[in-house]
């Protein structure tokens, strides 16, 4: 599923959060619409526009150096386990169909 991410949205998660990983999970709440009733993540990451991958990257790499201890690597978390550049989507458009879930209360994984 495509969606956009708003940039404002995404700047204000990382004053808000005081973990690397809990921004990753606001993210992701931003990125799959039913985050809510995912278990975990089977399989995928989220694909997002180059120009938007970037500026998150630098925000990461800014949020670990306010942060002394959450990474040893400035954005690492986001290398790792971030989403994936995708040079045919636009700035902030973010793309999750590639991405299966378990869901909570659920005995079969869905797509």
């Amino acid at each position: 599923m495509k969606s956009i991410l708003s940039e404002e949205q995404v700047r204000a998660v990382f004053s808000s959060c005081q973990k690397e990983c809990d921004v990753l999970i606001a993210l992701l709440k931003m990125a799959v619409s039913n985050w809510d009733e995912v278990e975990y993540v089977l399989e995928g990451r989220p694909h997002m526009g180059r120009e938007g991958w970037h500026a998150v990257y630098d925000l990461f790499c800014r949020f670990n150096e306010e942060h002394p201890g959450e990474s040893t690597f400035p954005g690492g978390l986001w290398l790792s386990m971030g989403f994936l550049k995708d040079e045919s989507l636009g700035a902030w458009q973010v793309d999750s169909s590639d991405m299966k879930f378990a869901f909570k209360n659920d005995s079969c994984p869905k797509a």
